[in-house]
């Protein structure tokens, strides 16, 4: 029996977390500023693993406190391993982002909002609208 051919192989592994998450994570031009996009919205948990991990990966290339990131939690499932990923990538970032603002969040999600602010030592302030937030980061 063959084995897969070139083309299922990488549909294979474009299938993946890891390799959807580039997608998820991309700078945006809002009014001439750059702002990291970070698209957790209506990840599993095995997504929004490999969501932080590549915003940390794209957020360690770039300059000590030059980074603002938009971070979208729309719909996002959370458990303990994520809540703890989302700790210490926030907290890795943290020597690279001026600004940072969320969207998305509702209901118990504010709870594991709020403990994520309280362990990395800083703040990530909430906003209703993505317009809201952008323009709040650029404003910094």
């Amino acid at each position: 029996m063959p084995g897969p051919t070139s083309t299922q192989l990488t549909a294979a592994v474009s299938d993946t977390p890891s390799a959807q998450a580039a997608g998820r994570v991309q700078f945006i031009e809002h009014k001439g500023k750059r702002v990291l996009f970070v698209n957790y919205s209506h990840c599993d948990i095995p997504m929004l693993k490999a969501v932080a991990a590549e915003g940390n990966r794209v957020i360690c290339r770039e300059a000590l406190n030059s980074v603002l990131t938009l971070n979208d939690v729309t719909g996002t499932s959370f458990d303990k391993e994520s809540v703890a990923v989302l700790q210490s990538k926030v907290a890795a970032n943290a020597p690279y982002v001026r600004r940072a603002a969320v969207i998305g969040i509702s209901g118990l999600q504010r709870l594991i909002y709020e403990g994520i602010q309280a362990f990395s030592k800083r703040s990530l302030p909430l906003f209703s609208t993505r317009q809201e937030a952008l323009d709040w980061l650029i404003k910094g």
